[in-house]
């Protein structure tokens, strides 16, 4: 037989534990505090039509998808990202319902790109999209989630960058700047690659100066005030100076929500091509690298044929947020307390009642499967274990356990019927 090759497809990991327990909380977490929001759980499906993301998703995103017919000839792909598909159930299913419509998910999503720290081929995001609500309140709604899901799991150094795509797509839109070239540039503005869209954008024009795009990533402000000022300084005016007041207001409500480090980039974008609002991203200052973002996308409905329907939304990078939380020496703050029971007779009712008043306590109770005391002592030290419980012939008869704290080394006699997590040594 041919050797079978055991490393996972580059770009993919196995995870686990510590890793895989650390990420399933971090997902749980989520769930939680999206819910205390009012957002309801969908889950969508991980093979998705081609065409979903080739309309509005952008070219990065269409050039790093993995894209396959299937077996009926149907162009498929790997979802890149979950908003395309919550728009689309939110067209299918969701439209008739009463207006906002709040989701959330966690999902794994795949993109064909070079595997580096912090980047995978597959990886876990986890956001929410909230439909049919235009006011920035949504948009501040998102903000206060983040915050406080941030808080939930212990996430300290980080940044929140706030941006507005009206800004730039005014600016190219008066200059008439096809769509499909105004999205390449975007794309390289996200990228960093300024002076490359520019000289693109020079090529498109029409004859206008377009220099302003390299002006305005100079207004970084966190003061809302200077914020507007340094718009006006660098040339913004007419309807693009208007969404920068609008950026301002928003920049403004997030200081007095309590996120002190936050600021706005008028030159900031994002290369999903459908954000047609206000959007921001959140930046580790531990790892060097943004951990999630979002923003307004109040088009993308009507492109897939939909009514006209404004939405917002984000989504998070679990594996980048568990990565950044690793670097400031992060451990899950909330773990269920692990027990080894090692039963040294064939007694397994009563085997069974001690576990399962323990289990019921919220313990997580691995019942070791030889009559062998150092054995499974040396298992339970091994693998992390809080507490062995011992049953033998005496214990049975006595209706008792011989419980060993395995943190402190105390050991005691319990009596099975008063058993439970704050009894034990």
């Amino acid at each position: 037989m041919p050797k079978i090759r055991l490393e996972p497809v580059r770009g993919m990991r196995d995870l686990i534990p510590p890793e895989s327990e650390e990420i399933l909380w971090l997902e749980d977490t989520f769930r939680k505090r999206a819910s205390s929001y009012g957002y309801e759980p969908v889950i969508l499906p991980t093979v998705e039509l081609f065409k979903l993301f080739e309309v509005k998703s952008g070219p990065e995103i269409v050039r790093s998808m993995y894209v396959f017919k299937d077996k009926a000839g149907r162009e498929v792909c790997l979802r890149p990202e979950l908003t395309a598909g919550a728009a689309r159930l939110f067209l299918k299913t969701l439209q008739t319902r009463p207006r906002p419509v709040k989701i959330y998910y966690v999902g794994h999503v795949y993109r064909y790109e070079e595997p580096q720290r912090g980047r995978y081929r597959e990886f876990i995001q986890a956001g929410v999209e909230y439909f049919g609500e235009e006011g920035v309140g949504a948009d501040i709604e998102l903000l206060a989630l983040v915050r406080d899901y941030l808080a939930d799991i212990g996430l300290k150094h980080y940044r929140l960058k706030l941006g507005h795509m009206g800004i730039l797509r005014t600016l190219l839109n008066s200059w008439s700047v096809p769509e499909d070239v105004q999205d390449e540039a975007i794309h390289l503005i996200d990228k960093g690659l300024v002076d490359d869209a520019v000289r693109l954008l020079q090529k498109h024009a029409a004859g206008n100066d377009v220099s302003i795009v390299k002006e305005l990533p100079k207004c970084r402000e966190g003061d809302p005030e200077k914020l507007v000022r340094c718009g006006e300084e660098v040339g913004v005016s007419g309807a693009a100076l208007d969404y920068v007041r609008q950026l301002s207001k928003i920049l403004g409500v997030a200081r007095e929500l309590g996120i002190n480090d936050v600021y706005a980039d008028l030159g900031f974008a994002r290369g999903l091509a459908y954000y047609t609002g206000f959007i921001f991203e959140i930046e580790s200052s531990a790892l060097g690298l943004s951990v999630g973002g979002g923003g307004r996308y109040d088009t993308l409905i009507s492109l897939y044929g939909g009514p006209s329907t404004p939405a917002t939304g984000f989504a998070l990078g679990v594996d980048r947020i568990h990565l950044a939380l690793k670097e400031e020496g992060w451990r899950i703050p909330e773990r269920a307390v692990k027990v080894l029971l090692i039963p040294l007779v064939e007694n397994y009712a009563y085997v069974d009642r001690i576990a399962s008043r323990l289990r019921e306590d919220g313990a997580i109770v691995n019942v070791y499967p030889k009559p062998k005391v150092s054995a499974g002592l040396r298992y339970a030290s091994s693998r992390g274990y809080d507490y062995a419980v011992i049953v033998g012939e005496r214990e049975v008869r006595e209706g008792t356990v011989t419980v060993k704290n395995l943190r402190t080394r105390r050991q005691a006699v319990v009596s099975v019927d008063s058993l439970s997590l704050g009894g034990l040594p």
